[in-house]
């Protein structure tokens, strides 16, 4: 995934403002680092595979990863805890 592809992604999923941010926050890593991907470090793959799902489930659903639970964390009530 190029700079350009990714700018492109984020500005789809977050918006023209403060998309560098919230795709920060959403992937859980410092802006200052997407910032780097923009200065010529390589957007690492799974970073890349991330946003493509990301692209396709938006296509799909129309939500955005705000929208989406990407934390991982399992859905209130749904906890595997024995009994």
């Amino acid at each position: 995934m190029t700079a350009e592809e990714l700018r492109r992604a984020a500005i789809t999923l977050f918006g023209e403002r403060g998309w560098m941010s919230r795709l920060a926050g959403a992937l859980g890593v410092d802006r200052s680092t997407v910032s780097r991907w923009f200065a010529g470090l390589p957007v690492p793959g799974p970073v890349a595979a991330a946003i493509s799902a990301w692209l396709l489930l938006y296509r799909l659903t129309g939500r955005t990863p705000e929208q989406l639970d990407v934390t991982g964390d399992p859905p209130s009530g749904t906890g595997g805890g024995s009994s």
